[in-house]
Order: structure tokens, then sequence, then C-alpha cells
């Protein structure tokens, strides 16, 4: 039976997929005749105003000569998904119109194939300036395959003022502040229902995560796993390479049917269905959505990745963006007996192999790596720095606090698995956990369909 729900589904996964179409060919056809002095280099990726604001400039700099041209995916209609199914369409075409490409951190040992292999184009003296969290994700065994663009981390945030409503506010504040235990987060939500129950006011959302069938929810899920219990997850029999790159065995298999993970994911669920803490809608939203639903419903803690009041600024209504500066920042919240532990995340630029102008694109992104142009990143896109000389920089990190905050709370950051087929599993890992947020399974039945499925095809060759 065709609901009016499902039919709504199936509209809006139509119109995704014709967009798709619009974007992956419109924009990338066309060569250089050669009569054009000026050559072009086609740039894909989520566009912030930051960026534009480089591109410009490298534009100028260089013009008439190099022309970068930006190829936008907003946040605002592409989830990080949808970009990964895009760019590897157009890069399975072996499509040249595509000279650089930003990938998710994650998904680089899965796009390393289709991408140029920077070894021999960045001094060692450069290599030592990129921040080494930062560096790590860009090399598959000892070929460095990409270059950092922006990093990222999980971090919890919090309406200020809402918590101040509460008893001994303040000091909960403070306590928000150091990092919470679950089980201090559960008090404190609770807290706050039973405050807002006994004046009378409405009960808005206390939690809201983005909890949609990809990648963003099983960041979630990572980020309540500690490095010893992933480890025994996704990593049995590891040794590493010389660049410390993870090397696997040729087959092994991938346990989710662990006490660890299943505390996470019925934690989760929990949230949505025992404590009320989340409203059901979570299950439906990307990062996008939930921020979005997070300061219409004034909700009092949001999961998220940092600076994305400044990422988002641009999509906010004056009515959310007047709630903006009573947002404030936290570690994530932990299981007592682990420690405070966030993934990171971030984006990874790329130079396609079918490139007829690698030259022109390697230029584009060391000039993106100037320590001018990561200080706009930040101060314009709230990106995390990736040039380590913005760090040592001691007056213009005196006049920028909030970064010395989030980068004082790197040091509970972690990766994700470093799989070369990870995103397959991920494609496995959302399918199942997403039923179980949706309660149309049980978290034992997700955990022990997904270990299944994530064995009995792996490893795959794309």
């Amino acid at each position: 039976m065709v609901t009016k729900k499902s039919f709504f589904w199936f509209i809006a996964a139509l119109f995704s997929a014709i967009t798709f179409l619009v974007v992956l060919y419109s924009p990338f056809r066309g060569e250089i005749s050669p009569k054009d002095r000026v050559k072009k280099v086609y740039y894909v990726d989520s566009m912030s105003e930051a960026q534009l604001k480089i591109i410009r400039e490298f534009n100028e700099l260089n013009k008439g000569k190099i022309e970068v041209v930006p190829k936008n995916l907003p946040l605002n209609e592409f989830t990080t998904d949808d970009r990964k199914e895009i760019l590897t369409s157009a890069l399975r075409s072996r499509n040249s119109g595509i000279d650089i490409f930003s990938v998710d951190m994650i998904w680089v040992p899965r796009f390393a194939k289709w991408a140029y292999t920077l070894n021999h184009d960045f001094s060692e003296r450069t290599l030592k300036e990129v921040d080494t969290l930062a560096l790590r994700p860009c090399y598959v065994g000892d070929s460095l395959v990409a270059f950092p663009l922006i990093f990222d981390e999980g971090v919890m945030y919090y309406r200020k003022d809402l918590i101040g409503t509460l008893p001994r506010g303040r000091e909960l504040e403070r306590e928000i502040q150091k990092g919470l235990t679950w089980n201090q987060f559960i008090s404190i939500s609770r807290l706050y229902q039973s405050t807002r129950t006994s004046r009378g006011d409405t009960l808005d959302p206390v939690f809201v995560f983005p909890g949609a069938e990809y990648e963003g929810m099983l960041c979630c899920f990572h980020e309540m796993l500690d490095n010893k219990e992933s480890d025994r997850i996704f990593y049995p029999q590891t040794q590493m390479s010389s660049t410390g790159s993870d090397v696997l065995p040729e087959k092994f298999e991938i346990n989710l049917d662990t006490y660890p993970a299943a505390r996470a994911l019925q934690l989760l669920v929990n949230f949505i269905y025992h404590y009320k803490f989340s409203p059901p809608e979570v299950t439906q939203f990307n990062e996008y959505t939930s921020y979005l639903y997070a300061l219409d419903h004034n909700a009092l803690f949001l999961k998220g990745w940092e600076g994305y009041p400044k990422q988002y600024h641009n999509y906010f209504s004056a009515d959310e963006a007047a709630k903006v500066p009573a947002i404030g920042v936290a570690p994530l919240p932990h299981f007592i007996g682990d420690a405070t532990s966030s993934v990171f995340g971030g984006w990874d630029l790329m130079i396609s192999k079918f490139s007829k102008r690698k030259k022109e694109a390697l230029k584009f992104i060391k000039f993106i790596f100037q320590k001018k142009n990561q200080e706009i990143l930040w101060n314009e896109g709230g990106y995390l720095p990736v040039n380590d000389s913005v760090y040592h920089d001691g007056k213009y990190m005196r006049r920028h606090k909030g970064l010395v905050k989030v980068y004082d709370m790197l040091k509970w950051g972690r990766y994700r698995p470093f799989l070369q087929d990870y995103t397959r599993l991920s494609e496995i890992m959302a399918k199942y956990f997403h039923r179980a947020l949706m309660h149309e399974i049980s978290v034992k039945d997700a955990l022990v369909q997904a270990s299944r499925q994530i064995n009995d095809g792996y490893p795959v060759v794309n």
C-alpha cells in the first residue's frame, strides 16, 4: 500500500536523482579551447563564502592565466553521501572536466584510485607545516593522494540561556564545559524537562542529533566508543605501514555484536523512545536539517561539528540568527570509565588523475594552504586551519579565543576506521542502525544483521 509519506519520499528521491544528473553533467561539459589562453580549473565542493573569497583572490592574482571555476554542491541540497555518489559517478566515467574535488577524510581510500599522487609535489618543509592530525588521512599506504583543506571535530552544542534557567544553572554549565558523562547528561536533561513541566512551559526537545540513514548518524555512534572498543570491532589483526596508515589482511571479519556497540546504539534509540529527549523527527535529519530544527524548536543540546554557527549562518532566518549568541560549545559526553571521545572530520582536496590541468590545480591547492587563507577559512567560515603556523602565531591566537578552546579540544578526538572499503561498511551500518532508530528492528538484530552483511561481501572492489 502506498502511503502519503512513502509517496512523498518517492517524489523527493526522484527529484534528487534528476538534480544529481543536472549537477553531474551540465557543470563539467566542455573542454578548454586551444585558443583560450586562460586555463580553467574546475573545483567541486560545497562552497562557503570563505572559499569563494579565496578563489576570487586567486583568480585576480592569476588573471589571464588561470581561473578556478567553483562548482557548488550546497549544504542545504546535498548531504555528504549525496556528494560522494555524485563524485563517484563522474570519476568512474573518467570525466576530465573535474580537476579538483573535495572528499570527506574518511573517503580518501575509496577515491585514491581516481586521484593524482602528490608525493613529489610538496616539499618536506611544507608537509611539516601541515597539522599532523589532518595530514594522516591523506595517505593511502605510502602515497600522498590528498591534501587537507579543513579539519573538524564533533562537539556538543548547548543553549546557555536555557541552562541558565535551571537551578544551579551556572554550576551546571561549568560541568558541561568540562565534559559530562552520559549519566550526567541524562540527569541534566531530566531536570530540564521536570523544571519546564512544573512551570507549565512547552516541552521543547532536549537533544537533537542527525539520525537519518547516512554517515552523519554513524558519527554519533562512533563517538560513543572509545579507542579500544572501536579497535576491537574494526581492526582485527591490524598492522601499520610506515606512514601510519592501516594495513589489513585480505580476509577478516568485523563483529558489531558487542557490548560497547550495543550500549551506544541503544542509547541513541532510548533518547527517542525511552527518555523522550529527542523527537522522532531526528530519524530524518541530516546535519543541515538538525541545525535548523534545533534553533527553531529551542533544543537544549545539539550534536554537531565545530563551526556550524558560522558555516550555516546564511541559512538561518532572522529569528534563528538571534539565538546564535546563546549557543555554547562543549566536549561530547562519554560513558563512565571512558575518556571523552569525538571523531575527527574534515575535507581533503584531491586532483583527478584524468585532469588536463594538474599543474594549475596544484598551484591553487598550495595557495589555499597559505597562512592568510587558512585564517580566512577560520575567521569567515569557522573551519579549523590545517596550517600549523596559524596555531603558532601567538598574536593571532590571542585575538581568537574560540580557536584556542577548540584547538585544545582536539586532544579528545579520534579517527573513524580507515578501511579501504569503509564507505561500503558505512552504507550497511547506516541501513540497519537506522532501522533500529525507527524502531523497526531491535538493536541486537541491527548489529547482527549489519555484521553478517559486511562479512559476507567483504572486501568489495569498486
